[in-house]
C-alpha cells in the first residue's frame, strides 16, 4: 500500500485554502484602504446641503428656504 502524503485530495484542498486566504487578504486590504473615505451622501442630504448654502449666501429668503426645506423633508 502506498502512502500518499500531501498529494492527491489533501494537496487539492490545500490549494483551495491558499487561494481562499489570498483572496480574503486582498478583500480585507481593499476594505481597509476604502475605510477612511467618507460615506456617500444620499441625494436628499446633498440637496439639503445645497439649499443651506444658497440660504447662507442670501440667494433665498426665509420663506423660500422654509418652503423648500419642508418639501425636501417630506420626500
Amino acid at each position: 500500500m502506498m502512502h500518499m502524503g500531501f498529494t492527491g485530495i489533501p494537496m487539492f484542498l490545500w490549494m483551495f485554502l491558499q487561494w481562499g486566504l489570498l483572496l480574503l487578504g486582498i478583500y480585507m486590504m481593499i476594505r481597509w484602504i476604502n475605510s477612511d473615505k467618507p460615506p456617500k451622501q444620499s441625494q436628499e442630504d446633498e440637496a439639503i446641503r445645497i439649499l443651506r448654502e444658497r440660504y447662507a449666501k442670501g440667494e433665498l429668503n426665509d420663506e423660500e428656504f422654509e418652503r423648500m426645506l419642508d418639501r425636501l423633508m417630506k420626500g
